[in-house]
């Protein structure tokens, strides 16, 4: 797994965690705080509303972001096939370009073959392809 993925991944555990803080029933919090601490004051139901709405919105938040980070680390990504495609596509007459001609006919020579072919890989819907160095 890459980086970004990771970090989604990350990013659904923590929220799947928060939502289960968030669903722990009140009677369990007071039974183990009463077992702590006996001359603790109660806790009224209000705390428990108010903790939950703010233990779901940083997990709904947080599912939301990660649904939305896959989304841009595979549009960020070239699968197989993609690139494999984009490659095909480009280079499969290059020797086309080699021999155009001009207005009055003489041939159109040259022997950089990587300008012609980045830019039919771009044309291509290759726009995010790695670009030679």
């Amino acid at each position: 797994m890459d980086a970004p993925t990771q970090l989604n991944v990350l990013g659904l555990v923590l929220s799947a965690v928060l939502l289960a803080m968030a669903c722990v029933r009140a009677d369990r919090v007071r039974g183990r705080r009463t077992s702590v601490d006996p001359p603790a004051p109660e806790i009224p139901d209000a705390a428990f509303v108010v903790a939950r709405v703010v233990l779901v919105t940083p997990a709904g938040l947080g599912v939301h972001t990660a649904v939305q980070g896959f989304g841009v680390s595979d549009d960020a990504s070239w699968n197989d096939s993609e690139l494999t495609n984009a490659v095909h596509r480009a280079t499969d007459e290059p020797d086309g370009y080699r021999f155009r001609t001009d207005e009055a006919g003489g041939p159109l020579h040259f022997d950089d073959y990587a300008s012609p072919i980045e830019d039919k890989v771009v044309h291509e819907a290759g726009g995010d392809a790695p670009r030679p160095v």
